[in-house]
Parts: C-alpha cells; structure tokens; sequence
C-alpha cells in the first residue's frame, strides 16, 4: 500500500508542473479558485485511488460527494494551495487520506515542491521521507504560530486575524503558507508548533489530522467539545501536546462569538 501510494502521489504532484495552466474559474465564496489542473489531477487520483482499494469510495475537493460511512473512503485535495499554485507560490501539496469506519487509517501529504512526502499509518507513527518525525517540544514563548486566515469566508477574518494576534503576543512569531495540508505536515515534524483556521474542509485536514497525531501531537475541532470528526467543516487546532492546553486556552477566548456555528456550516 505504502509504495503504491506514494508513486501515486508522487505522479500527482508532477502534474502541477507538467500540465499548463489554462483556465482558472471562480467557485462559491470569496477568492475561492479552481483550476485547470485541480480537475485533472483529481480525475488521475480518483481513477488510480480506486482502484488501489477495490470498493472504496472517494470524496474529492472538485467533485459532487456522498456523505462518509464506514466503508473505505478516501479524502482528498488534489491541490492544496490553489492560490498558490495560481502565483506560483510553490507552497502546495497533494493530501490524501484513506477513512475506515469514518476515520483516517492512512494520511500522505506530498510537498512537489521541496519533494517532501509526509505519511503516517494509525498507530504505527509518522515519517518525512522515511524518517521518523515528531512534534516539537518548545514552549509557548517560543513556538512559531501557523494560521489560516479561512479566504472564502469574509465574515471570517476579523475573527482570524484577532486570534493570529492573541497567539503573536505570547509566541515567538506568526507563519502563514497558504496551504492547511503542509501547516499540519509542519506540526508533525516540528516546523510549526501549533496551527489554527477557523474552518477547513475535510480534505484540507483529513490527511495532516493523522500526520500530527501520529507524530505525538494533539487536534481538535473546538466547536465540537475538542472531538475530530471527518464528515464536515469546521474549526482546527493543532499543536505539540507540551503547548496543547495553553493553545486551546487562548483559541476559545479568542473565538468566544465565532460568527459561523456547525448548523449553519
């Protein structure tokens, strides 16, 4: 599976550089892009994905989905950093995902860019090109905060920005990549030690979920008691357990009046 997988991946992310951006449409929600290359790399992921896993299912980005059950389903982002990918920012990544019984029994987030793969099994721990990684151990004061700043939802960013700040004020500093795959990733290895956006979809978290926990880490969905949960939108903390609480703290102050709640989500 892992090798499978990987080259799977692996081919996916060449096609970033490999096909020629053509047309770029506007999707619901502010700023909210898809490519050319979104769709033809999620029709290359969905047709080789499953066929990896004979009677799995799929739930993509750029597609119409069911809703996840308990069967083999993969969750994925063709292109995690469209807007990236736009500027040629060279910060985005392909996230892949494979759900049993509605949660992640294998997340890969591949990073073309650096050649960077990230991948993690349920309880057998997460690895950077086949290394062990883990999540930091620095404290609060000196920990790097990543955020995403939720673009496709205006009523969002005041809400964003005053939590950046309120982590800037006690943290060594802010990082903002564009892509809510590789920020995950980056807590798992440690780059990163703790990464908030007020709401991503499943397959912006589904892979680097399991990334960080496996790496020793700690991810929550605030709005739902702190449970993870891979059938809908939500808010994500993430961050080294050593910091967890602190974070956590600091996040539900912050978003006391969270102007989108689950139901209208």
């Amino acid at each position: 599976m892992r090798e499978k997988l990987t080259a799977i991946a692996r081919e996916a992310g060449r096609l970033f550089s490999a096909r020629r951006l053509s047309s770029i449409d506007q999707k619901e929600g502010h700023a909210n892009f898809v490519t050319n290359i979104d769709r033809e790399v999620e029709e290359y992921l969905q047709r080789e994905l499953l066929a990896l896993v004979p009677g799995s299912q799929i739930i993509g980005e750029e597609k119409e989905n069911g809703a996840l059950t308990d069967a083999p389903t993969w969750i994925v982002d063709p292109v995690d950093g469209t807007t990236n990918l736009i500027h040629d920012y060279r910060c985005s990544a392909v996230s892949i995902a494979l759900c049993e019984g509605k949660k992640p029994a294998v997340g890969l987030v591949w990073q073309p860019y650096s050649e960077e793969m990230f991948y993690a099994e349920a309880g057998r721990g997460a690895t950077l090109n086949d290394r062990p990684i883990h999540v930091s151990q620095r404290p609060l004061d000196q920990a790097l905060a990543a955020f995403g700043t939720s673009p496709y939802h205006t009523e969002l960013a005041e809400s964003s920005l005053k939590t950046a700040l309120a982590y800037l004020r006690v943290c060594a500093d802010l990082r903002r990549s564009g892509s809510a795959a590789v920020d995950l990733a980056w807590v798992a290895c440690g780059r990163n030690d703790l990464f908030f956006e007020l709401t991503l979809k499943p397959w912006d978290y589904a892979a680097g979920a399991l990334l960080v926990q496996e790496a020793g880490g700690v991810i929550r969905m605030p709005e739902y008691d702190g449970e993870m949960r891979y059938d809908r939108s939500a808010a994500i903390l993430a961050s080294s357990a050593v910091i967890a609480e602190q974070a956590a703290d600091i996040f539900r102050k912050e978003t006391e009046n969270h102007p989108l709640s689950p139901q209208q989500r």
